[in-house]
Order: C-alpha cells, then sequence, then structure tokens
C-alpha cells in the first residue's frame, strides 16, 4: 500500500505593499488550503505578526514603514520563532545574506512562480514539523542539551533561544560528533537542495550559533578549513583543532 502524503495546513501571515502580488498569493495558498491574514505595510504587518499567531509568515523585503527585515527581527527578538519567508525585488548576495541573518527560513526574489513559492512553503513547514513534538528526542552532549519535542536549547543549565535554522545546524552536528559536515551538506539539511542558497549562509548562521551558546559551548563547533564544520564533545576537546 502506497502511503499518502497530506499537505501541510498554516494559517499564514501575507504582508506585501504590492495588491496584486498580494492577491495572487492569497488565492494560491488559500487553494492549497492554508488560512490567509493579510497587511499591505510594515507597520500593520508588525502588529499582526506581534499579537496574533501564525504557523507562518510571508515577508516582502520592502514595505512601507517597517521593512520586512524589520519585522523579522522583532519576532526573533520576542522569541517568535516562527518560519519567515522573504520575498525581495533585490537578489544580491548581500541582501539574502542579510535575510538569514535576521532569522529568515528562505528567500525567493521576484518575479517569482506562485508554484514555486507554494512548494517552497510546504518544504519549510514539512522541516518545522519535523523538530517538533512527534519526535520527541533528547539529545545530551558536552555542556549542550537539546530538546526536539519543543524545540529547545540547554547550555550549562541555562536556556538559549535559537532560530530554527541554527537549532537544525546545531542539532545535525550534535547526531554525529566528531563527523566533518560540508557547508553542501548543511544547505541540503536545511533546505533539501545543496544549492538553494550560497555556503556563505551556513557560514551566517554557525557565527550566530557560537555566539548565541556563548565562549565556551560555541568553540566546540569546529571550523574545518576548506570543508565545512564539525561538534567537538566537551571531552575531547583538546583533541580539536582551533576554531577559525
Amino acid at each position: 500500500m502506497g502511503v499518502t502524503f497530506i499537505k501541510p495546513v498554516a494559517n499564514t501571515l501575507v504582508v506585501e505593499d504590492e495588491i496584486n502580488i498580494l492577491n495572487l498569493l492569497s488565492a494560491y495558498l488559500e487553494n492549497a488550503g492554508h488560512g490567509v491574514e493579510t497587511a499591505s505595510t510594515g507597520v500593520a504587518g508588525l502588529e499582526k505578526a506581534m499579537t496574533s499567531s501564525f504557523d507562518f509568515c510571508i515577508f516582502d523585503v520592502m514595505l512601507p514603514g517597517k521593512s520586512g527585515t524589520e519585522i523579522a527581527a522583532a519576532m526573533r527578538a520576542a522569541g517568535n520563532q516562527t518560519p519567515v519567508l522573504f520575498l525581495a525585488a533585490l537578489g544580491n548576495e548581500t541582501d539574502i545574506l542579510h535575510g538569514f541573518a535576521v532569522g529568515a527560513d528562505d528567500y525567493i526574489v521576484k518575479p517569482f512562480s506562485p508554484r514555486e513559492l507554494l512548494v517552497r512553503v510546504e518544504a519549510i513547514l514539512r522541516r518545522s514539523s519535523a523538530i517538533g513534538p512527534d519526535r520527541g528526542n533528547l539529545v545530551s552532549t558536552g555542556p549542550i542539551r537539546l530538546d526536539d519535542s519543543q524545540p529547545t536549547c540547554n547550555v550549562d543549565g541555562e536556556n538559549v533561544d535559537l532560530t530554527p535554522h541554527e537549532y537544525r545546524i546545531l542539532r545535525h552536528l550534535l547526531g554525529r560528533p566528531n563527523r566533518v559536515f560540508e557547508r553542501g551538506s548543511l544547505i541540503a539539511a536545511l533546505y533539501g537542495n545543496e544549492d538553494a542558497v550560497s555556503p556563505k549562509a551556513i557560514d551566517v548562521h554557525v557565527h550566530h550559533l557560537r555566539a548565541k551558546l556563548g565562549q565556551d559551548a560555541g568553540a566546540l563547533i569546529q571550523t574545518v578549513r576548506g570543508f565545512g564544520y564539525k561538534y567537538v564533545p566537551d571531552g575531547n576537546r583538546q583533541m580539536a583543532s582551533a576554531r577559525v
């Protein structure tokens, strides 16, 4: 008997100032079974994002009043880890890396195919549910403890707020201590495609991850020059190469 895949249904916030695009996105999302709430200014979008509960958010980067990146940054600062996808007319690497730095889960450049956007939305929702309550795994290595059922990160007894991407990278590294993971394999683990983003996006995530973990725990994520990263358990720290 074959396995039937049921598309994830999400309550989605879409913030876009171009009304034609806003209406098109709303129609596609609703036809796919998602609930949609909209806003056409950054100020209105920020208020809805901060006062209501959503499963997914789509923000245009350039919005009147508040930019999409400002909305996402405010959400993350408040501990809101709702997945965010950015829409942008700017496709250069600096803009994309900035989007990921403030907590984006994906980034799509205009003009885009609505079908492609739906595929990306559903992929992010599947990844998000993969670290949700159905798994209920505890991972404890050195000073770091991860709980996939929340998901939460604890370092030496203190909770650390991580973005979904930061959590997934750390979870991936802790799952195979001392193994070197190339940047491409980490991108594939996060996005399902090694070519989804620039390898520099992983470097940005790891930089922020180390800072949040603190000097001692952050140092356990080692850079392997020319390849990627590995997690070296606390007891093996003396064997680890110096972090770059």
